[in-house]
């Protein structure tokens, strides 16, 4: 997608500044936290790009799936609670968005098709990597769901794949990371081996 879909809701913890303060100006581009009542639009950009870079890989599955996901109610309920949305805004218009979840993984992170290539994809998710960093206990490594189309990018910022292509409930999409400074180095045998402590963990016996 430009880019992925992941859904578990935790309380999200408190911030060392109210988010709402934070955003950046860069090449005419505002780059700041969504607002309510903002969900339509951002959703609406979201849709008009999944639709014509994302959606001819899926089955009608797969694209039902992702609108149960990728819809303003949907998207509104996800801030409100364990998410945080930051977008780019341009000529008055949102050109992009990036949804974060649980402070380590991109849920999805869109760009408008006029506004490819114009380094808004990069400008998101660098503000978002800021808030990740500003937690007194950052995670080890930032992960998403990529799309097949998306995966270019995200490994020009420096995430590996983890594993291979995945497809579940029609959702086609690749496991990648990228490890914060802080973090340990990710090889793909070494994430499988976190993957397989994180179910044990969550394991009822």
């Amino acid at each position: 997608m430009d880019k992925g879909i992941s859904t578990v809701l935790t309380p999200t913890p408190p911030t060392p500044r109210d988010f709402r303060e934070i955003s950046m100006n860069e090449h005419d581009v505002l780059y700041r936290a969504a607002r309510p009542g903002e969900e339509t639009a951002v959703s609406n950009l979201v849709a008009r790009s999944f639709n014509e870079f994302i959606a001819p890989d899926f089955s009608e599955e797969g694209i039902d799936e992702f609108f149960k996901y990728a819809n303003p109610r949907s998207l509104k309920k996800r801030s409100e609670d364990s998410h945080f949305v930051l977008v780019a805004e341009a000529g008055g218009e949102i050109a992009g968005m990036i949804e974060i979840r649980e402070m380590k993984h991109i849920s999805m992170l869109f760009v408008d098709k006029s506004r490819h290539r114009k380094g808004i994809g990069k400008g998101l998710f660098r503000l978002a990597l800021d808030r990740i960093k500003s937690e007194e206990s950052p995670p080890e490594s930032v992960t998403v769901h990529s799309s097949r189309f998306a995966v270019p990018f995200y490994e020009n910022l420096g995430f590996v794949r983890t594993s291979e292509e995945k497809i579940i409930y029609g959702v086609i999409h690749i496991p990648m990371a990228l490890a914060l400074p802080e973090g340990k180095i990710l090889r793909r045998e070494d994430f499988a081996r976190q993957e397989i402590d994180d179910r044990r963990d969550k394991s009822p016996v």
